[in-house]
């Protein structure tokens, strides 16, 4: 079969890789009928080598797809359910995945990640891929409602995996209410999610901070009521106090979490609010620098961290169903997998109009 591996950084081929079998009776063997590529993917294709990548490591870790078989002790799913699959393998039965902290699962594992961090015996399977063998499929697949598990709903299904759970995991834990003001930093899928998800919400003041005018149009008609394109971050706090009638941010979700982003953070946020902090820049050793001065003085929650995706599926589901939420428009991209190299080229790059790329394999 097909897949996108790793070769060394700045380096992803696709090329025949085994075939992905059920080797354990808890396995299902899902036929990936779209994946997409994450912004933490460039990550790995930045730095692989130094997170523990070895050349043929397999990659992506949002897929959604068919069940093509399951292993004898899957009860629950059979073949041609469609499916979403959790970015993280989870047990269901941890102490931890019973408070909801799937991501922190005594049995995690991550689709598509360093070979070192895999628990699941055989080669470690990435979504980015025609077919993905799936640990734990009894709790790491979630079957998809029937009224939106067509292929014509693929582009609102495959951004629930991750991209949108995640927006949806720092709005959550910054406490998120009705009638909030809420910031938005960065204009990536993410935070695009992120602005679409606190409409969602029924936020009002809704201010997206980015750089970009074609992401910050999709921002405007995912619900972002205004948008900042400043840097400096005096002004980005001028510009959001006039947005906000003067008060500033209940919730702050900083889709980059870096030095710049934190600070504008804090700039924006109100007395008592809540910082949730979502992006992964510090993989790349830009750690954000938290203002315990300001924490302490106004009261700040700092919160966000890896998203637990089954915990909030439900809730997406049902929100994708009453017609409040289709994140469809973050998927500005749709491949084929063989071109999978080129859409992280793409993506890479920024090309203009790509915000996000879709990969369907043959």
């Amino acid at each position: 079969m097909r897949g996108l591996t790793f070769h060394g950084d700045q380096d992803v081929r696709v090329e025949d890789v085994p075939d992905a079998t059920i080797e354990k009776p808890t396995d299902a063997l899902v036929k990936v009928t779209m994946a997409g590529i994450c912004g933490s993917d460039l990550h790995i294709l930045n730095a692989g080598t130094a997170f523990g990548f070895e050349p043929g490591s397999r990659l992506g870790h949002e897929f959604i797809g068919t069940v093509e078989e399951v292993g004898a002790e899957v009860t629950n799913l059979r073949p041609g359910d469609r499916v979403l699959a959790s970015c993280s393998i989870l047990d269901g039965t941890c102490p931890m995945c019973a408070e909801h902290l799937h991501s922190s699962c005594s049995s995690w594992s991550l689709f598509g990640w360093a070979p070192r961090t895999w628990q699941h015996d055989g080669l470690v399977q990435g979504g980015q891929s025609e077919y993905v063998r799936v640990p734990l499929a009894s709790t790491t697949l979630i079957p998809m409602p029937e009224e939106l598990s067509g292929m014509d709903r693929q582009k609102t299904m495959l951004p629930l995996v991750d991209v949108m759970s995640t927006a949806w995991h720092g709005l959550r834990t910054a406490g998120m209410k009705p009638g909030y003001n809420v910031v938005v930093i960065g204009d990536g899928a993410v935070g695009l999610c992120a602005v679409h998800g606190a409409a969602a919400m029924d936020g009002v003041n809704i201010v997206c901070l980015g750089h970009h005018e074609d992401r910050l149009e999709v921002a405007r008609g995912l619900g972002a009521t205004g948008v900042v394109t400043s840097r400096d971050t005096d002004e980005i706090r001028e510009q959001v106090m006039e947005m906000t009638n003067g008060e500033g941010a209940h919730v702050v979700v900083d889709s980059i979490s870096g030095k710049s982003s934190m600070a504008a953070a804090h700039a924006t946020v109100r007395a008592g609010g809540a910082i949730g902090c979502l992006g992964m820049d510090h993989f790349m050793q830009n750690v954000p620098e938290i203002n315990w001065f300001d924490q302490f003085l106004r009261n700040i929650t700092i919160t966000g961290g890896l998203v637990p995706g089954p915990a909030y599926f439900p809730e997406l589901l049902d929100a994708v169903r009453s017609g409040r939420l289709d994140p469809a428009p973050v998927l500005t991209t749709e491949l084929s997998l063989e071109d999978a190299a080129d859409g992280y080229r793409k993506m890479q790059s920024r090309e203009e109009g790509v915000i996000k790329v879709c990969l369907t394999p043959a």
